[in-house]
């Protein structure tokens, strides 16, 4: 037994929020590994870009413009894909959003921004897809949650209420469809360079903090992603269902 039990030759993936940052590194990683994959975000020139290294490595990938507050979008993301391929055997639910605030100055426009995003976009991301999965018998869903969800910093309420809700959809969703043959699991990343993380790693005060909650003293790479998302889409991860994942230098560990 060797390396091609991690193969996803003949999979199809999903990824959402796929035109940078995680998402841009999961769907690439995903390809390498064998899998065709569908690439959703809502700039349609930036996931092209994305589309073009893909198929360098000699992989398809379908590009579909997707605004993840837009329940008809989604549902269109779904059916192209499965239009094109036939099947969806992953979804990597990604798109996210997140910005520090004082509480108490949070408009509400501001929770529901984040929430309908974060969290109500991967639940209809789920069901679009999830519908085509749950009549298959067969699936692999990825959520990437936070390390905000259960050991979060002050002025992060409404993200990590939104990473919150992702594991326990995973865990609840997880005992649902086990008897379908589709495993639900999240990845639970702290601190990573992208571009999300650039304001804090340029803030001396934010930086010094997240640094001393971290007992690696660094943040993560996108490229330190790739490996568990591969285990987790492919057929060895099987027996691996409801598990929320820290990725994130020890910071849960403290």
């Amino acid at each position: 037994m060797g390396l091609e039990i991690f193969s996803l030759e003949g999979k199809t993936a999903v990824v959402t929020g796929a035109s940078r940052g995680f998402g841009e590194a999961i769907a690439i990683g995903l390809a390498e590994a064998g899998a065709d994959v569908v690439l959703a975000a809502r700039t349609e020139s930036a996931l092209q870009e994305v589309a073009a290294k893909i198929e360098a490595l000699g992989r398809k990938a379908l590009v579909v413009p997707t605004d993840m507050m837009d329940k008809a979008a989604i549902g269109q993301l779904a059916e192209k894909a499965i239009e094109t391929f036939g099947k969806i055997d992953i979804l990597v639910n990604n798109a996210g959003l997140g910005d520090s605030m004082p509480f108490l100055h949070m408009p509400e426009d501001e929770w529901d921004k984040i929430m309908n995003v974060n969290l109500k976009g991967y639940f209809l991301a789920t069901q679009a897809v999830g519908q085509h999965m749950f009549k298959a018998k067969s699936g692999r869903i990825i959520n990437i949650s936070s390390a905000m969800a259960e050991t979060p910093l002050p002025y992060l309420a409404h993200y990590a209420a939104s990473k919150g809700g992702i594991n326990a959809m995973t865990k609840s969703l997880a005992q649902e469809w086990a008897n379908r043959g589709i495993t639900v699991n999240a990845i639970a990343p702290s601190y990573f360079e992208t571009d999300m993380t650039e304001n804090s790693r340029e803030n001396e005060h934010a930086n010094a903090l997240i640094m001393s909650k971290t007992p690696l003293s660094r943040y993560g790479k996108v490229e330190e992603l790739i490996g568990l998302v591969i285990y987790l889409a492919g057929d060895n991860s099987s027996y691996m269902t409801g598990a929320v994942i820290p990725l994130d230098g020890g910071w849960s560990a403290g």
